[in-house]
């Protein structure tokens, strides 16, 4: 299963995955330059399941490198910066980028980045959480400096991504049956 991280430049998706796969956080951490990957295995139903969660460049001159790598995803995480209302504004772009580039029904969750950031907050939970239910998806609040939610968010969307992808396997191994007998 393949999972992209979308969302503007500097709102901490790099700094997401660091926290939840080396339990580090680089508050001066490089923008990604085009994309890098992440591995888990996860255990769901039974099975054995790899998760690839794609870390995207953010900055524009990238876009086109990420906006490639939505065809073909399972799931999308669309990472803001709770302390940059603009960043927050933007995901409907990404989200556009999704429509555009994946037809397939795909796992999506919203994530709010730098929780810990309260003091300079520009978007409220309360605004997170309407997106989200907007998109018909979850939303988390999050810090890649403290950990709070990263490795459930993560865990989350993996296994949200599982259950649309098994739906959507089941679905296409039931109409190759219903061809084949229809054949006869």
């Amino acid at each position: 299963i393949k999972i992209i991280i979308l969302g503007s430049s500097s709102v901490g998706k790099t700094c997401l995955l660091q926290k939840a796969f080396e339990n580090e956080f680089n508050q001066n951490s490089l923008s990604t330059i085009g994309i890098d990957f992440k591995t888990k295995f996860f255990k769901f139903d039974d099975t054995k399941v790899k998760v690839n969660y794609i870390d995207t460049a953010g900055q524009e001159k990238f876009r086109a490198i990420s906006v490639n790598y939505l065809k073909g995803t399972d799931g999308a995480v669309l990472v803001f910066d709770i302390t940059k209302k603009e960043t927050y504004e933007l995901i409907g772009t990404w989200l556009d980028d999704i429509r555009e580039n994946n037809k397939m029904s795909i796992g999506k969750m919203l994530i709010g980045n730098k929780a810990d950031l309260e003091d300079e907050r520009e978007v409220s939970k309360e605004e997170g959480e309407q997106l989200a239910q907007m998109l018909e998806c979850k939303y988390y609040e999050t810090s890649a400096k403290t950990g709070q939610n990263v490795n459930e968010a993560l865990d989350e969307i993996a296994r949200t991504t599982y259950l649309i992808w098994k739906k959507s396997n089941e679905n296409r191994n039931s109409i190759r049956i219903s061809q084949a007998d229809s054949v006869k």
